[in-house]
């Protein structure tokens, strides 16, 4: 039967407005997935930010490099989503297009049906995601200016070069659902269309190599996790623990859902109840589909609780982190080659200060001595400078005189000779005694009071642990010092406050005096370097914002068309069960049930995953020089109980809508 174009159009839009419960929240999602997407890359090659190797204000860099992360992100979970939701799309019009055929319709015509609609959710989704980026632009661009410290920007933002990649992105991804909707419906005949809804009923099989799969690689993800010690560490096993914990998340649900259903199954007393008979049924027969999309929202949950909490910590803890890091204007490190006392040290601050026109206040000195240290399982010893150098088994080790250190801290603490003050950044003070140190062993007496101490280290990342010893005499010190010729240095900290806030051409005066009598000097202004850490904490707070609502919207609109679409066909299922004496109560109650598994079985795993991932989260933020892990304990927590409670909203909704669409209809009728 031939069919002409205006009719053809008209079978069209006819379906579009049929199926629009499913159709607006798929146009809507894929949307805000190119709007992210062109906002990310436009951000990313904004002259405002990084143009051309040219940073628009100092350490942007950092900032283009985490927005063209995010954006490659965003280009493969937009593929995968876009994908995901497209087959739910076809899947529920698979039975319409077998009726056409049916009906006399040709496969050509069928063909050309779904070409047309699926250009035009490209269309759509594609347009308007450009338009709403290109006018919402400038305004996250004047909201990252803002989270960065920065001062807002005039005039208009477009991006060509991010308009060109959004478009050939996004043609692509929708070009590859295109050919997967038409082959699905060309290759099959249309009455095994019709009866498309009925496949998969057959009662799933354990798979036992996808369920020791699960269980080997779950076991080895939150191995390497939990037993992961140093930061060099954490980078080296992170993509691979979490490649190995998705893995064995989505062969547990496929695998693991399937046995403990089986193992109920076999339960006669807990199988044979009404209420368990029909819940676990369903989910038997269903699981085969439902545990890819459980797997995919127990992911993106750990995924966007994660994010939450580490962009509200590094936001929360950037401006004390600094200020801890930063006690004074000026913070200036040299090694002591040169062996001057500390009035010479001083002038020479102050002549600096003078040659800029400035007031020198609140001027601290700080003697101490840095050793490259090697770990050892009781402590630390001398390294060995031809031997291969594994990162995870050094420590940057700061040596301090009980002397200097009563005197910089205020205290008037006593040691003995064979006793020292600890603080490691690796690990615990209070549960160790001693301390093997370069042959001898020490009795740890007490920590070191971090707090005070800690502003005499470099500011900087760093790959390595820290270490700060108080040994009770110099003599010590000077000991150590002799023996290890290799990665050791006696060290000069001198910090101070100016009047007013020095301008570049002031800092560069003051640096090129400082530089004339201290040659090794190694300077930091405050000014200077808390717009690096403002950069890049703001910057991972906005994309990793971005980023949660991506991977949030994913998970409300998976839960939705996993609702929608297993409701109809779970409808002429209740409609047989209430013919054989099934009361509309018992169906809530089995509903209920069925569905408070479904949903809240991914969030009890994702809750598993983040309880896992906390420790090389923390290492993380200890590389970016975040030390307040409570701070971050209590971000995650209230992110967690947002996110909850949002889920469980969205759980109420659709188990709602889940039971008008089983039992509605049948009241209907």
């Amino acid at each position: 039967m031939r069919v002409n174009h205006k009719l053809l159009t008209k079978f069209v839009l006819g379906g579009m407005q049929k199926n629009k419960k499913t159709l607006v929240p798929f146009l809507v999602a894929g949307t805000l997935t190119v709007m992210i997407f062109y906002i990310l890359t436009s951000l990313a090659y904004c002259p405002y930010i990084y143009m051309d190797g040219k940073e628009a204000f100092y350490g942007a860099q950092i900032i283009a490099i985490m927005l063209n992360l995010s954006s490659q992100i965003t280009v493969v979970f937009a593929a995968l989503f876009i994908f995901y939701a497209n087959q739910f799309m076809i899947r529920g019009r698979k039975k319409e297009m077998a009726l056409y055929g049916v009906l006399g319709m040709s496969k050509r015509n069928i063909t050309t049906i779904m070409v047309m609609e699926s250009m035009i959710h490209a269309c759509v989704c594609i347009g308007m995601g450009l338009i709403c980026g290109t006018f919402l632009n400038k305004l996250m661009l004047l909201v990252l200016y803002k989270i960065i410290h920065q001062p807002s920007v005039d005039g208009m933002l477009f991006s060509m070069i991010a308009f060109k990649k959004t478009l050939l992105v996004f043609v692509v991804i929708y070009a590859v659902c295109l050919i997967y909707n038409v082959s699905s419906i060309r290759v099959g005949n249309p009455m095994e269309l019709l009866r498309s809804d009925k496949t998969g009923e057959k009662e799933p099989k354990i798979k036992i190599l996808s369920f020791v799969i699960g269980i080997v690689t779950l076991a080895v993800g939150y191995y390497l996790a939990l037993t992961t010690n140093s930061t060099f560490d954490a980078i080296n096993i992170l993509f691979v623990s979490i490649l190995l914990v998705i893995i064995a998340t989505y062969c547990l649900f496929i695998a693991g859902s399937i046995f403990i259903l089986k193992v109920l199954k076999k339960n006669r007393k807990f199988y044979l109840k009404t209420k368990n008979f029909i819940s676990v049924s369903n989910l038997m027969f269903r699981m085969k589909h439902n545990a890819a999309g459980l797997a995919s929202i127990c992911i993106l949950s750990t995924g966007v609780m994660l994010l939450l909490a580490c962009g509200s910590s590094l936001m929360m803890l950037g401006e004390k982190n600094i200020s801890d890091l930063y006690p004074t204007d000026i913070k200036l490190v040299t090694e002591d080659a040169a062996q001057a006392d500390e009035t010479a040290y001083k002038n020479t601050v102050r002549d600096a200060a003078d040659a800029v026109g400035t007031t020198c206040a609140d001027l601290i000195y700080r003697k101490y001595d840095t050793v490259f240290a090697k770990k050892t399982d009781s402590g630390f010893s001398y390294t060995d400078a031809n031997a291969m150098m594994q990162i995870s088994d050094y420590a940057d080790m700061y040596l301090v005189s009980l002397e200097n250190y009563n005197h910089y801290t205020n205290k008037d603490i006593h040691l003995s000779e064979n006793e020292v003050l600890l603080y490691d950044s690796n690990a615990s003070v209070k549960s160790r005694k001693s301390l093997a140190l370069f042959g001898n062993t020490y009795q740890i007496a007490g920590e070191v009071d971090y707090k005070t101490m800690h502003y005499i280290l470099d500011a900087s990342m760093t790959l390595f642990d820290r270490v700060i010893l108080v040994f009770p005499e110099q003599s010590q010190i000077d000991q150590i010092m002799g023996k290890n010729s290799n990665q050791q240095s006696n060290r000069i900290y001198l910090g101070c406050n100016t009047k007013d806030t020095l301008t570049q051409e002031e800092m560069d005066k003051f640096e090129t005096v400082i530089l004339k009598r201290l040659p090794d000097a190694e300077l930091h202004f405050k000014s200077m370097d808390e717009k690096f850490f403002y950069n890049l904490y703001g910057g991972a707070f906005f994309v990793g914002i971005f980023l949660a609502v991506l991977f949030l919207m994913a998970t409300v609109m998976i839960i939705y068309y996993k609702q929608m679409s297993e409701g109809y066909e779970d409808q002429k299922r209740f409609e047989i069960l209430a013919k054989v004496g099934l009361t509309e109560k018992e169906a809530k109650r089995s509903i209920k049930r069925q569905v408070m598994i479904l949903f809240f079985l991914p969030v009890a795993v994702a809750m598993l995953h983040i309880i896992v991932a906390s420790k090389i989260i923390c290492l993380f933020l200890k590389m970016v020089l975040i030390m307040d892990m409570f701070t971050f304990g209590m971000s995650l927590l209230v992110v967690c109980i947002i996110f909850f409670i949002v889920y469980a909203l969205v759980y109420k909704v659709t188990s709602h809508k889940y039971y008008q669409i089983v039992y509605g209809r049948m009241r209907d009728r």
